[in-house]
């Protein structure tokens, strides 16, 4: 177990993850959320960015923040972020799944967000893509050793173990750590791989924003942070589940997650 000693003082050591869950899990044991729903899928794929395995070209240089209403204008920022498949190597099955999701969404390797966007509107990309998302989520799951109640010796008929709890509080010290100015600029990431971790943790606590705010902007994972491309994922691959022809009951399907936005369709 890496993290913090039993005293929580705070030294360099503030910089290390107290675990080593999946990102996905960590997002919805250590924070607000306490299901798998498409922010694991968006945090896949930002760690599937980071790792190199899908390149992110953007064509806009300024910090981008989406609103409360999505906007013509967010239309026009997500044509300006490609993402392109280029996975080589030996993958988990759930990212191997992810990957073949956005294939099957995008029938192609290469896309924008504005054009994925919008396909997520077509009921047939819909209804494919909740099917996909299911196989994920069960792939999630099974490598994770997670079967919705449980899991490892950290949650138990779902509820913190003592374990569970005392890992929660050194979770809550390295979020502070992300977003405080004092200890990021004492405690500085010492590389760009370190740099993009951090803002990676940042997503799964919903403070990615403000993680970056005070690292460097180096990468093209936080590149696309910086445009404000998590909640840009998060508002799609919800939209595609919001617009599946039949809502089936009982499938383990998280829905409601940004369910405020619409995605406008025509071209």
């Amino acid at each position: 177990m890496l993290g913090l000693n039993s005293k929580n003082q705070v030294n360099e050591t503030i910089k290390n993850p107290p675990s080593d869950d999946s990102y996905p899990m960590t997002s919805i044991l250590f924070s607000k959320n306490d299901k798998l729903g498409v922010n694991a899928l968006s945090l896949t794929v930002l760690d599937l960015i980071n790792e190199g395995q899908i390149k992110c070209d953007i064509e806009l240089d300024d910090s981008y923040e989406v609103g409360k209403k999505l906007t013509p204008q967010d239309m026009e920022v997500m044509k300006k972020i490609t993402l392109r498949i280029a996975n080589k190597g030996e993958l988990k099955t759930s990212e191997t799944l992810a990957i073949n999701l956005l294939k099957n969404m995008n029938k192609n390797k290469k896309f924008n967000l504005k054009a994925m966007a919008k396909q997520t509107n077509n009921t047939s990309v819909a209804n494919k893509f909740e099917k996909d998302f299911e196989e994920f989520i069960k792939a999630l799951k099974n490598e994770n050793g997670y079967d919705g109640e449980n899991y490892k010796d950290i949650l138990e008929n779902s509820k913190l173990t003592s374990k569970g709890k005392e890992i929660k509080k050194e979770w809550k010290s390295f979020q502070n750590y992300l977003k405080s100015k004092d200890l990021s600029e004492k405690y500085p990431p010492q590389s760009v791989e370190e740099n993009s971790m951090q803002i990676l943790y940042g997503a799964c606590f919903g403070i990615e924003k403000d993680a970056l705010s005070l690292r460097e902007n180096n990468s093209q994972l936080t590149d696309l942070i910086d445009k404000d491309g998590y909640k840009l994922l998060n508002i799609i691959f919800n939209n595609a589940l919001l617009n599946v022809s039949e809502k089936r009951k009982g499938n383990g399907i998280f829905y409601g997650v940004n369910d405020k936005y619409t995605i406008p369709g025509g071209g």
